[in-house]
């Protein structure tokens, strides 16, 4: 089997088992007792084992996104690009099973409204924030894989410290969407003395593109809470839902920056 084969099969293997997980959580009541945790985002809560449908299956985006980036790097298709995703199964993998989990983390909160699920959909937020953040400074700085992993644990177990603070905020509500758009910022800084200072070339649209959907997505995800104009709870069109989307699309617009990366050519 080709060596960069095994990128795909095993983000198959972890979406196949972590949607099962949750399915099993689903039914079985894993989650514990539903307290309303994720009302907030307009939809109302349906009878049955889905309360959320449409701010849950939304998040099928997450998978699909994972898979294709799985897809497209064991088939070699930016192999001209010397950079860690095309040249590092270890990179590839981690960062699409990543996005995939973002599926089924997020899911866990809105087809349950339970604490449990609302931790999972923080800690996939966390997750996705402390790979791009100890990504872009592995690459800076450059740090091995297991320093790269020590900067991805620490940075997840500050996120949860923080997300500990749970007096509201205003504009973003909780203190856990205050540390990911922390960490999102360091992202963005460190990708461009990456871009400046290291001479790292990227087919920088992504980037523009990635960021561009986040805002848009944080927009619609403002004016589409419980008691806004454009809140319909009834309705299977959600705004909420539209984020997902959105975010799963930022997700593969970040993955085309990582992957485009080449060094710059100097005489």
């Amino acid at each position: 089997m080709n060596n960069r084969n095994r990128i795909f099969l095993i983000t198959l293997s972890f979406a196949v088992v972590a949607f099962s997980l949750f399915m099993l959580s689903v039914v079985f009541g894993w989650f514990g007792p539903a307290t309303d945790v994720g009302g907030a985002f307009c939809e109302a809560a349906r009878p049955g084992l889905i309360k959320q449908p449409a701010n849950t299956w939304s998040n099928l985006g997450f998978i699909f996104a994972g898979l294709l980036m799985a897809w497209q790097l064991s088939k070699g298709t930016f192999h001209k690009n010397q950079n860690r995703f095309t040249q590092s199964n270890f990179t590839a993998i981690f960062f699409s099973c990543i996005v995939v989990f973002l599926g089924p983390g997020s899911m866990a909160m809105h087809a349950t409204e339970t604490e449990t699920g609302g931790s999972f959909d923080m800690l996939s937020m966390y997750l996705i924030a402390s790979f791009s953040a100890s990504y872009a400074l592995q690459r800076f700085y450059h740090w091995t894989n297991r320093t790269f992993t020590i900067s991805f644990v620490l940075i997840i177990l500050i996120c949860e410290a923080v997300g500990m603070y749970h007096e509201e905020i205003p504009i973003i509500d909780y203190a856990g969407n205050a540390i990911f758009a922390f960490f999102l910022t360091v992202t963005i800084v460190y990708e461009m003395l990456n871009s400046f200072i290291r001479k790292h070339v990227h087919e920088r649209k992504y980037g523009f593109a990635s960021v561009a959907s986040l805002f848009l997505a944080f927009a619609i995800w403002n004016m589409w809470k419980d008691d806004s104009p454009l809140c319909d709870p009834h309705s299977l069109i959600q705004g909420h839902a539209i984020w997902h989307i959105l975010d799963a699309l930022a997700a593969y617009f970040l993955f085309r920056f990582y992957a485009s990366e080449h060094k710059e050519h100097t005489n």
